[in-house]
């Protein structure tokens, strides 16, 4: 094997080895979901070849939104799912992808999102 090939191989393993522990965790939201039996046609329709992107709408069918805001009213700082310009859940709860502090793009909010 020339070195160049050996080093396309260590670098392709290298990345393998980088992306497990994501994989292996199992936390991001649709992982949950799906742990507690939730379909994917639940939140993005029953056409699964043509897959609707989920609203706060689609959300809220489970989740209800002052059920949220009493859950997170003693946070420091602000309530995420009270505020005046809270967006659709999905802004934080990506579900697919890591979640993250959409708030943190204009506030100091130090919110941990699940």
């Amino acid at each position: 094997m020339s070195n160049q090939n050996l080093l396309k191989v260590l670098f392709l393993l290298s990345c393998l080895c980088l992306s497990l522990p994501s994989f292996s965790a199992g936390k991001l939201g649709a992982d949950m979901h799906q742990a507690k039996g939730v379909q994917c046609q639940t939140c993005h329709g029953t056409d699964m070849k043509n897959p609707q992107y989920p609203t706060e709408e689609t959300c809220t069918q489970c989740h209800q939104k002052a059920v949220l805001a009493e859950k997170t009213r003693n946070l420091p700082g602000a309530n995420p799912h009270a505020a005046p310009h809270n967006g659709d859940c999905i802004l934080c709860h990506l579900q697919h992808e890591k979640s993250e502090n959409y708030c943190a793009q204009c506030h100091n909010f130090k919110f941990v999102v699940p």
